[in-house]
C-alpha cells in the first residue's frame, strides 16, 4: 500500500535543507508544491477519483473542482454494477426554458434528436425510428465550459457516477501526494525557485531543470512499477481458447 505525505511536510524539509526559516520562503514554496502537485498529477500519479454525483433539473451534473478529465461515466443499477452511459456530441448544452421563463425540468432530448415521448417528466409512449445500435442508459457531454456533464433525458436516475482523473488539489487545503513522488516535488519548488533568481546562474537553472526531469521519470518508474510478471498477463489478454474440429 502506497503511503502519502503532506506538502507542507514536504517544504518545510526542503527549507530545512536550504537553511530557510521565513514565512516568506515558506508561502512561497508551498504555491510552487501547489502547481508541482497538478504537473505531476498531469503527468506522473493519474490519480483517478470516484464520486457519486445528484443529477440537477435541467439534466446536468456539475463537475468536481478537481476535474481533469474522465475515465468512466454510469449509473448504478440494483445488481450493485456501474453501467456506462454512452457519449453524444449532438447534445444540446444550452437550458431548455417552458413558456413561463422557467427552466424544464426534462426536456425530452434524446442523443441529441428532439423527441416528444416525455411529459412533465414521465414517458407517454415509445421512441421509434431511432434504430438499433442505443444505449439503454441514456447519453452524456461534457460541458467544459460551464463545468457540466449534460445528459439526455432518457438517464432516469437522480445521480451518476463518475470515474475521473483529479488534479491533486484538495477542498480541504490539506494537500497530500505519493512519497514515491516526494522527491521529485522537491525538484520542481527548488527548480521554480531558482528559474528566475537574478543572482542564480544559467548552469544553476539548467543543473536544477535536469534534476526534476530525471526526477520525474524515476517517480513514474516507479508508481507504474511495470513487473516482468504484469507483462506476462498482458500479452496473455490477447490468447483465447477455442474448440478443436
Amino acid at each position: 500500500m502506497n503511503s502519502s505525505v503532506k506538502l507542507d511536510e514536504v517544504v518545510k524539509s526542503l527549507l530545512i535543507q536550504q537553511g530557510e526559516y521565513t514565512e516568506h520562503k515558506y508561502m512561497q514554496y508551498l504555491e510552487l508544491a501547489l502547481r508541482g502537485l497538478k504537473e505531476l498529477s498531469f503527468d506522473v500519479l493519474m490519480e483517478v477519483k470516484v464520486a457519486t454525483l445528484p443529477v440537477n433539473t435541467n439534466l446536468t451534473v456539475d463537475l468536481p473542482c478537481d476535474y481533469v478529465n474522465y475515465t468512466r461515466i454510469g449509473v448504478c443499477k440494483p445488481d450493485g454494477r456501474i453501467y456506462t452511459l454512452g457519449v453524444d456530441e449532438q447534445i444540446c448544452l444550452s437550458r431548455d426554458i417552458d413558456y413561463c421563463g422557467e427552466e424544464e425540468a426534462n426536456t425530452g432530448r434524446l442523443g441529441g434528436t428532439w423527441i416528444g415521448n416525455y411529459r412533465n417528466g414521465e414517458s407517454v409512449g415509445g421512441v421509434y425510428g431511432l434504430g438499433g445500435g442505443q444505449n439503454a442508459n441514456g447519453y452524456y457531454r461534457i460541458d467544459r465550459e460551464n463545468n457540466q456533464i449534460a445528459l439526455s433525458s432518457d438517464v432516469q436516475h437522480t445521480e451518476i457516477v463518475l470515474e475521473y482523473i483529479s488534479d491533486g488539489s484538495n477542498v480541504n487545503g490539506d494537500n497530500v501526494i505519493n512519497t514515491l513522488s516526494e522527491e521529485a516535488l522537491r525538484a520542481y519548488i527548488y527548480w521554480k525557485s531558482i528559474q528566475r533568481k537574478r543572482n542564480s546562474t544559467g548552469q544553476d537553472r539548467e543543473m536544477a531543470r535536469r534534476d526534476w526531469y530525471n526526477e520525474k521519470r524515476l517517480a513514474r518508474a516507479r508508481v507504474i512499477n511495470f513487473t516482468p510478471d504484469q507483462a506476462r498477463r498482458i500479452t496473455r489478454k490477447g490468447f483465447k481458447q477455442s474448440p478443436r474440429f
